[in-house]
């Protein structure tokens, strides 16, 4: 009986607390401007190995991505529906596919002067979906920046009409 009188006269002084500070306090709210286009279409980069990527949002943010996401899940819905889980080989696979269909969306931007992504005999690779499975697939350090990039709100803020780089 203590105890709970105890606990009620701390909840009563953290409630007084709580409503003291929220009266005293002016409370502002920010809304973060993001480039819609640069979220879908991608923007350019070079942070990974000073090869030229053209990375998009892998968030809701990205219809292109949502929708991707949902169609590949799609065969398998029944299966999580049922509580039972997707190989994990599988979901990797899938989660490559819907990365290579909507969030690296090119390389090898025109007029860079750094590195290239390049074919077997040295050409530079031409961007399609399947290469960028195979790429993607092949260099998990890659999935892995592309995935982190595309991810970061930071990258796709719209700064005075300019996205952040």
């Amino acid at each position: 009986m203590i105890m709970l009188v105890v606990y009620v006269m701390l909840a009563s002084i953290l409630y007084r607390i709580t409503h003291i500070t929220q009266e005293n306090t002016i409370m502002v709210m920010k809304v973060t401007k993001v480039s819609n286009s640069a979220q879908v279409d991608g923007i350019w980069t070079t942070e990974y190995n000073d090869v030229s990527l053209k990375i998009a949002r892998s968030d809701s943010a990205n219809y292109n991505y949502e929708n991707s996401l949902t169609k590949a899940m799609l065969p398998h819905k029944k299966k999580m529906q049922k509580g039972q889980s997707i190989d994990n080989a599988v979901a990797k696979k899938l989660m490559i596919r819907v990365m290579a269909e909507t969030v690296l969306v090119d390389w090898n931007k025109p007029g860079h002067k750094g590195d290239t992504i390049q074919e077997d005999d040295g050409k530079p690779a031409p961007y399609s979906v399947d290469n960028a499975i195979e790429l993607l697939t092949l260099d998990p350090d890659l999935k892995s920046f592309v995935d982190d990039f595309a991810g970061e709100l930071d990258n796709f803020l719209d700064i005075e009409g300019t996205v952040k780089k």
